[in-house]
Parts: C-alpha cells; structure tokens; sequence
C-alpha cells in the first residue's frame, strides 16, 4: 500500500495545486477589474472637481436679441465648448453660437470666456439661464428684461 498511498497523495497534492492556481487567477482578475474600475472613477471625480464655471454677466444689463452671456472658466480643467449645455427658462436652447476669447486653441481653458449668444428675443421680466459643462459643473443667472 505504500505506492498506492504515495501515488493517491501526490494526486490530491497536484489537483489541489491546480484548483489554487485557478482561484488565484480567477480572484487576481476580479481585483484588476476592480482596481480599474477605481482608477476610473478617481479621474471622473478628480476631473468634475476641478472644473469650475461661472456666469460673469451684469444682471441689469443683460443684451436681447440676441441674448448674449458670458461664462467664465474659473477651474484648473480645459473644456471642451461643443459639449457644453444652455438652457433658458428651463428649455435647452440648441442653436446657440458659442465663441471663445481669451484662448488660443479650440478649447475653453482656464480663465477663458465664453460668449453665448441666443438668437432669441425674450419678453419682458425676469429670465434664468443655466450653462452645464460636460463634467456636470454649472451655473445659473437671474436676470430681468
């Protein structure tokens, strides 16, 4: 029996190094997977908290027809301007004109204005506007015709 129990253990010795193999390779994919997924996430949330916006126009003095407003990029992130989001009094407005000053390329960079203009000729009274970028972050003005 001694070669029977050798050769029995050995078996159970190989099998079992075979099914570890499989679990850790099995288990080692699932914590690359999640610690993509992380690496993922952290440069979403890194890049939504660096982007920062603000409206810079004068609420008494707010051009009609066409609307004009300016939104300053006050964050450390450049954006990109075609996927950024007007809405006026709730609506999402699609045929306004975006133009950048201030930068030297085709993206919205830090300290850059952009001047939105909103072929539009409102009513008299109070208006709202809300510009959204592409990482969420946004703004919203109150201003009165």
């Amino acid at each position: 029996m001694g070669a029977s129990g050798a050769s029995t253990q050995l078996i159970f010795f190989i099998s079992a190094i075979i099914v570890s193999s499989v679990v850790v390779a099995t288990a080692s994919r699932s914590v690359f997977d999640l610690s993509n997924g992380i690496d993922d996430r952290s440069e979403i949330v890194k890049d939504q908290l660096s982007t920062e916006i603000e409206i810079i126009n004068d609420p008494t003095a707010v051009p009609n027809d066409p609307v004009l407003i300016y939104v300053k990029n006050v964050g450390r992130s450049s954006l990109n301007q075609n996927l950024t989001t007007v809405m006026l009094d709730g609506v999402a407005v699609s045929g306004a004109t975006m133009t950048l000053t201030g930068s030297q390329t085709s993206y919205w960079e830090p300290t850059s204005v952009l001047t939105v203009s909103i072929n539009q000729d409102l009513a008299s009274g109070d208006h709202t506007v809300t510009v959204t970028t592409e990482n969420g972050a946004s703004d919203q003005f109150d201003f009165r015709i």
